[in-house]
């Protein structure tokens, strides 16, 4: 893979990233590191309009400081695998190698009730419409407006759609069995400063509560689990472990994305 230390920014509006993702059958959003950056980084958040407005000189570069190639993490708003696939061969083309492509789905409720070997969180759909975060069994419905696309736009040209601030909050809080993990302190907490800069649920735009509520909800349930005795506890031990691992770290960045992104998780 040819490694570059382009702008991520200018890569996709240069490749015309956000008009093909539209073109698919399905909403997508842009997920982890791209979104927290562009909201932590923004000159402007619009929460009416659901715009995140970057000043013109921002760069997120394509190589992470360690020399790794950086995800551009999707989440496509179906739990057919099939149209996942058409969305990141659709993503792939756009991209090449500039960044390490990688697009998931919703899944349906009924699969993995239990969770057993679950080490990270993810999003369910009920065949009522209904949303849910579950992690190792543990569930909590959260609202479906948390999928709702926020477009990120640059010099009055679209980058991409990601999830709303509060939404990426509540997926990085409750992505973990280990809750949130040592990597992502320092920019959850930045973003949390946004979103709360005087650190009080009042701050968050009324729209926005119960979203911050329900994820809450969910990583309450399993921070009490985690203190507990047996399974859960070992797995989160386990993943705790790997996570202040430097050479671990390295490795789910690297060319074992694929491999190791079910243990270290896409928010």
């Amino acid at each position: 893979m040819g490694k570059t230390s382009e702008n991520v920014y200018s890569l996709l509006v240069a490749r015309g990233f956000h008009d093909r993702m539209e073109d698919c059958e399905v909403p997508y959003n842009v997920v982890g590191g791209l979104g927290l950056h562009a909201v932590t980084n923004s000159a402007e958040i619009d929460w009416d309009n659901h715009v995140v407005y970057l000043p013109s000189g921002v760069c997120l570069p394509c190589l992470r400081e360690n020399g790794t190639v950086r995800d551009l993490d999707t989440l496509v708003q179906s739990t057919d695998k099939t149209v996942v696939k058409g969305c990141r061969q659709k993503i792939a083309d756009a991209i090449g190698d500039k960044l390490v492509v990688s697009a998931f789905g919703l899944h349906p409720y009924e699969k993995n009730r239990r969770g057993i070997f679950d080490f990270v969180g993810d999003r369910y759909v009920d065949n009522e419409g209904r949303l849910y975060w579950r992690l190792s069994g543990i569930e909590t419905e959260i609202p479906s407006a948390s999928l709702e696309q926020w477009l990120v736009k640059r010099g009055g040209e679209t980058v991409c759609a990601i999830p709303n601030p509060v939404a990426q909050l509540g997926a990085y809080g409750c992505r973990s069995s280990t809750g949130l993990r040592p990597k992502d302190e320092e920019k959850v907490a930045a973003l949390t400063g946004i979103i709360m800069p005087n650190g009080k649920i009042s701050d968050i735009p009324a729209a926005y509560r119960e979203q911050y509520l329900a994820f809450l909800k969910q990583s309450q349930k399993v921070a009490a689990a985690r203190k507990k005795l047996g399974w859960f506890g070992l797995k989160a031990g386990l993943l705790s472990l790997l996570e202040r691992q430097e050479w671990a770290i390295r490795l789910a960045q690297g060319e074992l994305d694929g491999v190791l992104s079910g243990i270290v998780g896409k928010a």
